[in-house]
């Protein structure tokens, strides 16, 4: 067999191939649970979402096990997967105090080591969030930031060196459980995207400058605002956009 004879002999319905169709469908699925397509505790079985998605049972059962693994769909003996119910806001309220605790800690003793694949991961994540002009309610409208929101802040937890603390954090996927509600928000605006932006920045400067105490109060201030963008009550205040 020549060098290139390979390609000839490839099959077809490649692992490339699989992947990416696994990746989409995960996506779809996704985006139908956070912009509420698929309701609160509706049930989604293999069959038809099959049916709907046009594709096999594989991607599905796939997507299915992964969306359970983000505390997106659950999973019962005998009843199959359902639609997670959204995070009710006592719930958030104590994330976002755990959230505080937690990465307040990690920075105070990250920031100070200015690992430099930590800093260049915060750089590099803060460039792309700063892309997001417009702070939306729609899964496609905040996808790319709140993916790479959970980056820098999975970067703030493992600035501590400790990888228990980091596995943990990225178990409990934050950023993402607490995207559930901005679907039942009002739309934001670009001031908000600029306010969001503006304490990320702060956190960043700390992290550039080795300030471990003032990253510490970067961050804190920083969930206080996500927690006031959450948590306020719509037509409360000023309307809400991804929280942190």
């Amino acid at each position: 067999m020549g060098s290139n004879d390979w390609r000839a002999a490839r099959p077809e319905g490649s692992a490339v191939e699989r992947t990416t169709i696994a990746e989409k469908v995960y996506e779809d699925i996704k985006e139908r649970i956070l912009d509420q397509t698929l309701k609160p505790g509706e049930r989604l079985t293999i069959e038809s979402l099959s049916r709907l998605l046009a594709t096999s049972s594989s991607p599905i059962r796939e997507a299915l096990a992964r969306l359970e693994s983000e505390k997106l769909v659950v999973s019962r003996v005998y009843a199959g997967y359902s639609v997670a119910p959204p995070p009710d806001p006592a719930f958030l309220s104590g994330l976002l105090d755990f959230r505080a605790l937690v990465e307040g800690h990690c920075a105070r003793i990250g920031a100070p080591r200015r690992d430099r694949a930590i800093l260049e991961t915060l750089e590099s994540a803060y460039a792309q969030m700063s892309k997001t002009k417009r702070l939306g309610t729609r899964y496609r409208e905040y996808r790319r930031f709140v993916q790479e929101d959970a980056r820098f802040h999975r970067a703030i937890v493992e600035s501590s060196g400790n990888p228990a603390t980091a596995q943990v954090y990225a178990n409990l996927h934050a950023v993402l459980v607490q995207s559930r509600l901005y679907v039942t928000r009002k739309t934001s605006d670009g001031a908000r995207a600029e306010q969001v932006m503006a304490e990320h920045r702060a956190i960043l400067e700390a992290f550039r400058a080795g300030d471990g105490e003032a990253a510490e109060r970067a961050i804190r201030g920083h969930l206080e605002g996500g927690r006031r963008r959450l948590l306020t009550p719509p037509g409360a205040g000023s309307p809400a956009g991804p929280a942190a």
